[in-house]
């Protein structure tokens, strides 16, 4: 009998359908209750590990085993006659059966269901300008932040963040469907009419589901009285509320709306923070001169002290100001505010954000809780959060932060970027593509720019790459990065002549790309970015024990025991530049340095591996530090799941820390696959550019690029 026959008789393969489809079932519930019960994301990977190991012992009982009528006997002790191999094939395959639509219920119930909305949630639509003058929506937008602020403030209550809840304006949706969107049970809605200094303003508060009002109240009021009505409509909601579902035990919460001298202040103040949502440079320093006509009129107005440093912050650090001049300037008006209102949110958040640029995390993370303490829905606080955690490597607390920002702001384009890159980091590339979809009807620039990265990144997918990058504009770096990857480097110098140092270096010419570096660092040796530039520019052209000070130099920027932050950010790990610090220590005869800096790079490594990052950066820095550990055959594997992952970059072969493996022939055999890839991306990409460009009116590339370039049918290419 041959060995399949055998195999199929004692039910082997029946038995590794079983397990197979029964490991990812329990795969499925468990990763459903890690999420539900806030549990440590390794638990995952374990269950992952036992189930692997269970799997050849179940195929071996299944071989050596088998279930008779009297129990269960050794395989050889059964008689042919007395075998119910069959009966339990049969038996096993009505198992396999159930498991399926089981697996096919719990997906339907993943896809489709996402269960009713906590009672205890609501989310402020804005408020609707009744004014003639279109152009006091600011106010009416105001109005509604303002209440959104201060029912935050009440215990147990989960309130949608503005974004969210902004995103639906001039839509026509039906209350019940935004409320399905937003996943809330209660909506609040009204109306603002503004003329002269008359101010009527209604409001109603919403069951969503029925849509039962549950109170509604109008009031005209003079404009000075502007926040005693706010003050009126948050405690009526308040009430309303507790009523309905018993927030609080005792008094009714009495949220308060932190008031200025005057409406004029007020309003200038309005115009400010709206300014600031926009960011942009335009935008801060319109939102400067707003602010500081707001204390001009109310010097005692905290909120406007702290915007005013949000923006101050904003506009200095991405002007060219010097970090120490900023924060001198933004931490008068910390300080004023704090003095003023020692618990505004938006005080604590403009020192987490100084904090944040400053390099120190600890202190971001301890002004961004202070900032959620007193408002809860303060998503900018909370994205500031997460990037603090992140860069401390406390990935699982990250996480849970970062979830957290998507239940309080379903439709937070920060928060679901930021979910767009987590998907293509766990591999999840259809997700992230899905999720790109979605984030195009706010913002088409940064769809694009998360297709592109999607395709280019996680999947190698050059041409499709470009094809998004382009999209967003021409002159981005995605846009450059692909087209210097296929060897197109005239094209990619013409996008964008800022980035013409790097396409020299992607070309081997070295010498240029050290230059520009030099010539920047000397305008600002004082710079992240220009002393990491330098640093990478020297070490990529063999000037190992020039680069060395430079990554020393960069210590100072970085927390102790954490790896050196990269200037590229998503399109290079921090930990390579670390293990490149390892080599550059080792070269220079310091060995116990050369061990601490590849210690810190392998402990980040682990961390990220624990935490579910399975991307090509995993496993190029899982090849330097098998390289610096002397183990060739794990830098193999490590290099070949990285081409199968999406690297396309060349020159990391040639890193120094693979010298040794220059000409081993499986090494060698890995560069002509990758070379064979990106000749065939080069011929998609001359077909995207030359025949289906998606930006004719915006780029054009160079006659001679597509001269005999023959048309082909594309294939390959996709909407998504």
């Amino acid at each position: 009998m041959g060995l399949v026959s055998e195999l199929r008789r004692r039910n082997v393969l029946r038995m590794a359908v079983l397990y197979g489809v029964a490991a990812w079932l329990i795969m499925q519930v468990a990763e459903v209750i890690i999420g539900l019960a806030s549990l440590p994301e390794w638990m995952g990977p374990a269950i992952l590990a036992l189930l692997a190991i269970g799997l050849p012992i179940a195929l071996l009982f299944s071989w050596f085993y088998e279930l008779t009528s009297e129990g269960i006997s050794l395989e050889k002790d059964v008689e042919a006659t007395e075998s119910i191999t069959d009966v339990t094939g049969r038996r096993m395959d009505f198992v396999v059966i159930s498991l399926l639509c089981a697996g096919l219920i719990m997906f339907a119930y993943d896809k489709w269901w996402i269960g009713p909305p906590p009672e205890k949630s609501i989310a402020v639509l804005p408020f609707e300008n009744m004014s003639a003058d279109p152009e006091q929506e600011y106010f009416s937008d105001g109005i509604s932040e303002e209440l959104l602020n201060v029912l935050a403030q009440i215990p147990e209550l989960r309130v949608i963040s503005r974004t969210s809840a902004f995103s639906f304006k001039g839509q026509n949706l039906e209350i019940p469907e935004i409320a399905r969107r937003l996943n809330v049970a209660h909506i609040l809605e009204g109306s603002v009419r503004k003329s002269g200094n008359k101010l009527r303003i209604t409001a109603q508060l919403i069951k969503a589901d029925d849509g039962f009002h549950l109170w509604s109240e109008t009031y005209d009021r003079e404009l000075d009285d502007v926040f005693a009505v706010q003050d009126e409509i948050a405690a009526a909601i308040s009430d309303a509320l507790k009523v309905r579902f018993a927030l609080v035990a005792g008094e009714a919460v009495r949220p308060t709306v932190i008031k200025a001298a005057n409406t004029a202040a007020y309003d200038a103040y309005l115009k400010g923070r709206e300014l600031i949502r926009h960011r942009g440079r335009e935008n801060m320093e319109g939102a400067v001169r707003y602010l500081e006509l707001s204390l001009r009129l109310d010097n005692n107005f905290a909120p406007a002290h702290a915007q005013l440093a949000i923006a101050t912050t904003f506009l200095g650090l991405r002007g060219g100001s010097t970090l120490e001049d900023v924060t001198r300037i933004a931490m008068l008006h910390l300080d004023r505010a704090r003095e003023l209102e020692p618990d505004l949110a938006e005080a604590h958040a403009g020192r987490a954000l100084l904090a944040g640029f400053a390099g120190d995390p600890e202190s971001e993370i301890e002004h961004a809780r202070k900032a959620l303490a007193s408002n809860p829905s303060y998503i900018d606080a909370m994205n500031w959060l997460f990037l603090a955690l992140n860069s401390l490597g406390r990935y699982e607390e990250a996480e849970a932060t970062r979830k957290q920002m998507l239940d309080t702001d379903p439709q937070s384009i920060i928060g679901r970027a930021s979910y767009a890159s987590w998907l293509s980091s766990r591999g999840r590339i259809e997700e992230a593509h899905e999720l790109a979809n979605q984030l195009l009807e706010q913002s088409l620039s940064l769809g694009y720019r998360l297709h592109a990265h999607a395709s280019l990144i996680s999947e190698g997918k050059i041409a499709e790459g470009l094809s998004w990058a382009l999209r967003d504009r021409p002159g981005s770096f995605n846009s450059v990065f692909a087209l210097a990857l296929v060897g197109e480097y005239d094209e990619a110098r013409r996008l964008n002549e800022s980035m013409a140092h790097w396409v020299d270096a992607a070309e081997g010419h070295f010498d240029e790309g050290i230059q520009a570096s030099q010539r920047a660092l000397q305008r600002n040796p004082n710079g992240l970015d220009e002393i990491w530039e330098a640093a990478e520019f020297l070490y990529t052209a063999g000037h190992i024990d020039e680069a060395l000070p430079l990554y020393a130099q960069l210590l100072d920027f970085t927390v102790a025991g954490r790896p050196i932050p990269s200037s590229l950010g998503a399109y290079r790990s921090s930990n390579e530049t670390m293990m490149r610090l390892a080599l550059a220590r080792r070269k220079g005869g310091d060995e116990e340095g050369a061990q601490a800096a590849a210690r810190i790079a392998s402990q980040d490594h682990a961390a990220l591996g624990a935490a579910g990052e399975h991307d090509q950066f995993q496993y190029r820095v899982e090849a330097m530090i098998a390289a610096f550990d002397n183990n060739p055959d794990r830098v193999i594997a490590a290099v070949k799941s990285a081409v199968q992952l999406g690297l396309r970059d060349p020159q990391f072969f040639d890193d120094a820390i693979f010298e040794d493996l220059w000409d081993e022939p499986h090494y060698v055999a890995l560069q002509q696959e990758l070379e064979a890839i990106l000749a065939a991306e080069h011929e998609k990409v001359l077909q995207l550019i030359c025949f289906n460009n998606p930006v004719p009116g915006n780029w054009q590339p160079l006659p001679e690029t597509c001269e005999g370039v023959v048309e082909q049918p594309v294939l390959w290419m996709q909407e998504r």
